[in-house]
């Protein structure tokens, strides 16, 4: 009973400040600012036989695939959950333009979606097409959207055993990083990675960026 009120507390003064604070940032996976996230997941999160791995297996993948150790800043749950209850969630605000986040997509049935910090396909429902859900980011200045960018989304193909998950991360700067990953019986494989950053007119200008390729559908290839 102690431990529930004062989980109750704690969850009333977290939402008493973020209603108060003008600058939540940072924001997200601290991970996916490093640009050799990249590489760590392409070498080391490989899985050679999905439905023979035994629980110490997964624990081994867990210890060497970097996506399993990927960290949150705080609030980034309390935010997030609101954000999934379709509420518009400022995290920035000046003189010259606000930052909000609001889903945009998800056609997960009701509270099947759980955002979590690892590869999983534990207690997602199997249907023929992919459940998706998405994030966007949006730029506002005078009460008008002037901008946008899609910094979250998690496509669920279940009946594939697939997931693809881009995993965001937002520093007091204003420089944004994307990672996007993929998760399917084969193991996780980094896809893409960019980093932004908004300029005062509130513009997205895109700093660097890596991508990545099957070559004959086997070896993973990467630019830069």
């Amino acid at each position: 009973m102690k431990k529930l009120i004062t989980f109750i507390w704690l969850l009333t003064i977290s939402s008493l400040v973020l209603a108060n604070q003008t600058n939540l940032l940072p924001l997200g996976n601290p991970q996916v600012a490093n640009k050799s996230v990249v590489k760590l997941i392409n070498n080391n999160c490989h899985i050679d036989d999905y439905f023979g791995y035994t629980k110490k297996d997964w624990d081994k993948y867990n210890k060497r695939c970097v996506l399993s150790t990927f960290s949150q800043t705080p609030y980034y749950e309390i935010l997030f959950d609101k954000v999934i209850e379709n509420k518009k969630v400022y995290i920035f605000r000046s003189n010259k333009f606000n930052l909000y986040l609001k889903k945009t997509i998800d056609t997960f049935p009701s509270g099947d979606y759980i955002p979590k910090s690892k590869d999983t396909f534990e207690g997602i429902k199997e249907s023929d097409a992919p459940n998706q859900f998405e994030i966007t980011l949006f730029v506002e200045k005078s009460n008008k959207i002037i901008n946008n960018l899609i910094v979250h989304f998690l496509k669920d193909y279940a009946g594939d055993l697939a997931q693809i998950t881009l995993d965001f991360y937002i520093d007091k700067k204003l420089n944004i990083w994307l990672l996007e990953h993929g998760f399917d019986e084969e193991g996780a494989s980094a896809m893409s990675w960019q980093h932004y950053h908004v300029e005062d007119s509130g513009k997205f200008n895109l700093l660097d960026e890596t991508n990545c390729h099957f070559e004959d559908g086997i070896v993973l290839l990467c630019d830069n």
